[in-house]
């Protein structure tokens, strides 16, 4: 029988899995995989970061992140800027057309959220939120 951690730690994970396997569902028709959307949202909070800022943002290589930025690019919804300072480092900004689908996202994220949050009070939630805090901190000291 697992103990009382197992099951926590265990049930966070599964919980965190089935969230983004949902949203990337529901997103999967307007044309994003999980690493489309993950890029666009980061980039809309960390405007004008660079390829290596971002990829440590999202936890992947950098040279992963570069066929994927070329993509995006070339469908309008991110921009590389130079550097004015370093030649070799470009500065990644989303186009109009990017805000507007980092805002269609937020949209769908919102929905689920809602959904997936109904029935819980405003305690309950707070206490899980200092719980997942208080885990993530720890984690982040551990690294």
């Amino acid at each position: 029988m697992k103990t009382l951690n197992e099951q926590f730690a265990e049930s966070m994970f599964l919980a965190t899995h089935a969230w983004r396997t949902e949203l990337d569902r529901r997103l999967r028709p307007l044309g994003f995989s999980h690493s489309r959307w993950l890029l666009l949202w980061h980039l809309s909070r960390n405007d004008g970061c660079t390829h290596r800022e971002l990829a440590e943002l999202i936890g992947i290589e950098a040279a992963t992140l570069v066929r994927l930025v070329d993509h995006l690019e070339r469908e309008g919804l991110l921009r590389r800027c130079g550097s004015e300072t370093d030649r070799r480092v470009k500065h990644l900004h989303l186009s109009d057309a990017g805000k507007k689908v980092v805002e269609d996202i937020r949209g769908y994220a919102a929905d689920l959220r809602k959904e997936v949050l109904s029935g819980l009070s405003q305690p309950e939630i707070k206490t899980a939120l200092e719980a997942l805090e208080n885990i993530r901190g720890k984690l982040e000291t551990l690294s």
